[in-house]
């Protein structure tokens, strides 16, 4: 009798145990297996490239865009409508070097810095030439870079067509009857021909011509280039020499072409030269030229810039900042925390202590390392500004598992 009574009770025993662990079973299985509507489960792996988080196969292979070993990654239990937030552990996010700043608000000022090249000022740049042909007597310039004055002879030249307009001036000038008509056009054509009023004045006090006559700089500059020599026979179409007023020279800027906004004629600048230890000179843009270099999407601008001691030489290298104005309440964030791609800008907010949640935001202006958010944060969040492009990479990552696990359930639903 005791033997059948502890059969019966180690019977029931067990089957007690096993009803309790069925319906714990069927309420485990009620908890984490939600519904369609709302959660998707998925255990088979997706492959994703791990440079493209875009690419994703339900197959082993590699990636089209790099080439890479397409990696096996599972997911489960992820909610479909759950943002692709990451959590990070505090130590976690030491070891990746983890670092945060405060969106801001205030004034953000419009300020280019970049390159520029020293030039002369084209418009103090004079070519001579001849204007008739002839033969170099003397030269009293030797070698490109020499500084003259004005007023300063540059070389002698012998050319029988000038000596010839000289006679003909003559002529009419010492005529009994002076027919003055004739006499205004023999003056202009010496003029013409490069004959200073001086030089006529002394051929009226001679009473004859001068076979080789001299010419003269006819400002301060330097010598910029020089095609002759002495004993070299000249024509018109010829460049003997070129004079340059190098007290005020240009300076040639690139500018980009989002920063063409800024730019404006007129405006003031800073020049530094570092060949010659030169800070903060004063700069005024003279100039901005009509297009934009193809190759490097740039603008060219010229500054006009003060060199009355004559030591800033063309073709030295200046670091230029042009100032642009300023944007008030402007909100804005470190340019190190904003994520480019070919769609869209991000940034990884940090939501508590171990919580990173990607933003989708639209920029403005960019300048002095920082960007302008129009749209997509508010003043005193904060941003992560290094090792957000693992955050970004892990949560493009887990976005696209609950993207694709997402399509098959609701295939599987269809059929």
């Amino acid at each position: 009798m005791v033997v059948i009574l502890v059969f019966i009770l180690i019977m029931s025993t067990s089957f007690l145990v096993y009803a309790f662990y069925s319906d714990t079973s069927d309420i485990d299985e009620t908890l984490s297996t939600p519904k369609v509507a709302n959660n998707v489960v998925t255990k088979q792996p997706v492959y994703i490239c791990p440079m493209h988080s875009h690419i994703i196969k339900n197959h082993q292979g590699e990636c089209p865009v790099c080439g890479m070993k397409l990696e096996a990654v599972t997911h489960q239990h992820a909610e479909a409508d759950a943002k692709a937030e990451i959590t990070l552990s505090g130590l976690m996010q030491a070891n990746v070097s983890l670092s945060t700043s405060s969106v801001e608000r205030s004034t953000l000022w419009k300020y280019i810095e970049t390159l520029g090249q020293v030039d002369y000022d084209r418009n103090r740049v004079l070519d001579l030439h001849t204007k008739a042909k002839g033969w170099i007597e003397a030269l009293a310039v030797n070698t490109a870079g020499e500084r003259v004055s004005k007023g300063q002879l540059l070389y002698k030249i012998y050319s029988p067509d000038l000596v010839a307009a000289q006679d003909y001036y003559l002529g009419i000038f010492n005529s009994t009857r002076m027919n003055k008509k004739l006499l205004e056009r023999a003056y202009s054509r010496l003029l013409l021909l490069g004959i200073t009023e001086d030089i006529i004045k002394e051929i009226e006090k001679l009473g004859d011509s001068i076979d080789i006559l001299p010419f003269y700089a006819p400002f301060d500059g330097v010598v910029s280039s020089m095609n002759m020599q002495e004993g070299s026979y000249v024509v018109p179409e010829q460049k003997m020499m070129t004079l340059s007023d190098a007290s005020n020279v240009w300076v040639v800027a690139n500018v980009y072409e989002h920063q063409i906004d800024w730019v404006r004629s007129g405006k003031w600048a800073e020049v530094d030269i570092p060949a010659l230890g030169i800070e903060k000179l004063e700069a005024k843009i003279e100039h901005i030229y009509p297009e934009l270099d193809p190759v490097t999407r740039t603008l060219r601008v010229h500054l006009s810039l003060d060199n009355a001691e004559n030591i800033i030489k063309k073709n030295m290298i200046a670091n230029v900042r042009i100032y642009g104005g300023g944007k008030k309440d402007a909100i804005h964030v470190p340019e190190s925390a904003v994520i480019r791609t070919e769609h869209e800008n991000r940034v990884i907010v940090k939501e508590g202590n171990n919580r990173f949640i990607p933003k989708v935001v639209k920029v403005g202006i960019s300048t002095q390392g920082r960007v302008e958010i129009l749209h997509g944060l508010q003043e005193g969040e904060k941003v992560v500004t290094s090792g957000q492009f693992l955050i970004d990479s892990e949560s493009s990552i887990k976005e696209a598992i609950l993207q694709m696990a997402q399509r098959d359930d609701l295939s599987s639903n269809e059929n």
